[in-house]
């Protein structure tokens, strides 16, 4: 599989909302971003704006947690933090 988080994140977007491949390409891009969380920010932004008002789903939980992370986990830096917090 990919480890290009944009190619992922399609691959994500088309797969059928809340089945296991869905899951499992999620959680692949979810280790691609741990280990480079340079295009977190830029990526929450974007699917933030898209899910806000949307029902609850994998995909949402999964995007809820990814920002968790970029805010108390992630390696980035505090600017890099504010921008995907905003």
């Amino acid at each position: 599989m990919a480890s290009n988080p944009v190619d992922l994140l399609q691959k994500a977007l088309t797969a059928p909302i809340n089945s296991k491949e869905q899951a499992d390409i999620l959680a692949v891009l979810r280790e691609t971003l741990e280990n480079h969380p340079k295009p977190i920010p830029i990526l929450l932004q974007t699917l933030i704006n898209n899910l806000v008002n949307a029902a609850d789903s994998l995909l949402k939980r999964w995007v809820l947690d990814l920002f968790h992370y970029a805010i108390c986990r992630s390696a980035l830096t505090l600017d890099q933090k504010t921008q995907s917090s905003s």
